[in-house]
């Protein structure tokens, strides 16, 4: 998934020197650092006609073309952003939406924490956040009752008990195994206010995967956390936990849900293959896409068509692979496309195949699309024959544009009978995933965004910009500088691939002093931490890699903020 979905970390040193842009037409100055802020760059979108913001693995980034027609990059330092990575960007007119993901260390290992959503009403010029959206477990407020359900018993999934003892002791699955009741609370929506919603108390594994504006609100594709949304447009604005059909349901109608036995539950109560219990898929949300007045949503069950029947309700039709013909539930992204007839609306959906109903274990996938709003889909054939796996898809008036692990894929107009064209990447990039691209139409360039740094191509040559100007080497760790105010750790990588690390990596004062050794095999961290499990003081040091070939490279790492 951009973990389970895709999100491959990369970082370099950058530059810290200041300078003032503008943001757009009506913008006053602001400041920014020059430079990328990572060379994982993840995710594009067009602003306007000369800006392009850039979600990398270290933060919120622009592209702009000054008076001359030079691309400049800088990236901003709103404190007001989200920490950490940019797994979603969305932007309409503009508002801008944009979430955050950082690694964290749990008892059970590193795991991904989501750091909320941050937007601007003002093309970027100024920047509010909303946390990472939890519910309140209200376990220490003796005034909140009803806070326990057995999930597992579909007769009794609505009861809702004082105390977890309690609940415990009258729960059991639908084959007569006693189960554990899981914390749950009421939400509103519509007109009906006693829908039974799991309670997420956690920002660990809920991170928003996708981010979508339609009206006055931003939504937020939360992994663990199901559909959420906001109003962006008041003053104090909290998050709404949108509904989604169930799995066994292809449609939920506004004011008309059979509160007795609907409950949102992006956890599941899996017992068995033989039919036990209820998995939820379609309540795992990845993505959010708007296109005028309708969401299009997608999980690991399928795809979800969502029209706004007023601003506090939506009607939804939910549609799987099997019954509607588009390649397999897994659903990550869309893309909307204008045809040239300038009417039809051509919907473009990343499809992910899924090794069995239930299972998490994915192989990629060929896009599908539908013109008719989703009754029908079609499957690129020839796309499903390589093997790919689609990260992302965008479209100008004239093509259409498929990022993968084997690079970048267009195709003019297609129909399922055409062929696609391969852009084939510069070598100083060296590896073939390509994440995202966008056509600038007004000056005709083509962004790619690539796991070391964003090129552009003007038709004829490649202009490549990383976060230290050289995406070339074969050993760098990241985030450089590792800064202890934003992150624990940085992450060392090998000729591309943080996987291909496989040796001893000794870190170096500037004295040549050991201060630590380290033992990489595949994802290698270091912690900032010297050998006796001390904390390093500011400074650069000197990573020393010698794979197991006898190769051996060296690369600077500043640290800063240590205590």
């Amino acid at each position: 998934m951009r973990k389970i979905i895709l999100f491959i970390l990369f970082s370099m040193l950058y530059p810290q020197y200041p300078y003032l842009i503008d943001l757009y037409e009506n913008s006053a100055f602001r400041e920014v650092t020059n430079g990328l802020s990572s060379n994982g760059v993840y995710d594009l979108e067009i602003l306007n006609d000369s800006t392009i913001i850039i979600g990398t693995t270290g933060g919120l980034n622009i592209g702009y073309y000054d008076i001359q027609g030079n691309i400049n990059f800088s990236h901003l330092t709103d404190g007001n952003l989200p920490e950490g990575g940019n797994p979603a960007l969305a932007i309409q007119d503009y508002v801008i939406a944009v979430s955050g993901v950082v690694s964290v260390e749990t008892s059970i290992g590193t795991q991904s924490k989501g750091t909320g959503v941050s937007y601007s009403v003002d093309g970027g010029e100024s920047w509010d956040h909303m946390p990472q959206p939890m519910d309140s477990s209200h376990q220490n407020n003796s005034s909140y009752t009803n806070k326990w359900a057995c999930a597992w018993d579909t007769f009794d999934a609505n009861s809702l008990y004082d105390s977890n003892f309690e609940c415990n002791l009258n729960c059991a699955d639908c084959a007569g195994n006693q189960k554990s009741c899981m914390m749950y609370d009421y939400i509103s929506w519509g007109t009906q206010d006693s829908l039974l919603n799991f309670s997420v108390t956690t920002d660990i594994q809920n991170v928003s995967y996708g981010v979508a504006i339609l009206g006055d609100y931003i939504y937020a594709a939360s992994w663990a956390g199901s559909l959420r949304r906001f109003n962006y447009s008041i003053e104090n604005p909290v998050w709404e936990v949108v509904p989604l059909p169930m799995d066994s349901q292809t449609t939920l109608e506004c004011n008309s849900i059979d509160m007795s036995s609907y409950q949102i539950n992006p956890i599941g109560n899996y017992v068995d293959a033989g039919g036990c219990g209820y998995e939820f898929d379609n309540h795992k949300v990845f993505s959010v896409y708007s296109v005028e007045d309708t969401l299009w949503v997608g999980t690991a069950n399928g795809i979800n068509k969502g029209v706004i029947d007023s601003e506090s309700c939506i009607n939804w039709q939910h549609f799987t692979a099997d019954e509607f013909g588009f390649y397999d539930d897994w659903i990550i992204g869309f893309e909307n496309q204008i045809l040239e007839d300038g009417i039809t609306n051509r919907l473009w959906a990343i499809t992910w195949d899924r090794q069995y109903s239930g299972s998490q274990q994915i192989y990629g996938g060929p896009p599908s699309y539908t013109d008719d709003g989703g009754v029908t889909w079609n499957v690129s054939t020839e796309l499903d024959n390589k093997n790919l796996l689609t990260y992302n898809i965008s479209s100008s008036s004239g093509k259409v544009y498929v990022s993968s692990d084997q690079g970048l894929y267009f195709t003019a107009n297609y129909e399922t009978g055409d062929l696609w064209d391969t852009l084939v990447l510069p070598p100083e990039i060296s590896t073939q995933s390509v994440f995202d691209a966008e056509h600038m139409e007004f000056f005709d360039d083509i962004f790619i965004a690539t796991p070391q740094g964003v090129c552009v191509y003007d038709g004829e040559s490649f202009n490549c910009e990383s976060s230290d100007g050289n995406i070339g080497k074969s050993f760098y760790a990241y985030p450089n500088p590792l800064n202890f105010n934003q992150t624990n750790q940085l992450t060392f990588v090998y000729s591309g691939e943080e996987s291909n690390i496989n040796g001893e990596i000794i870190i170096y004062d500037l004295a040549m002093d050991r201060v630590g050794r380290i033992n990489g095999e595949g994802v290698t961290r270091w912690d900032g931490n010297n050998d006796f499990g001390d904390r390093v003081t500011n400074g650069v040091y000197i990573a020393k890699y010698t794979h197991t070939s006898g190769d051996s490279h060296l690369f600077n790492v500043m640290v800063i903020n240590s205590k």
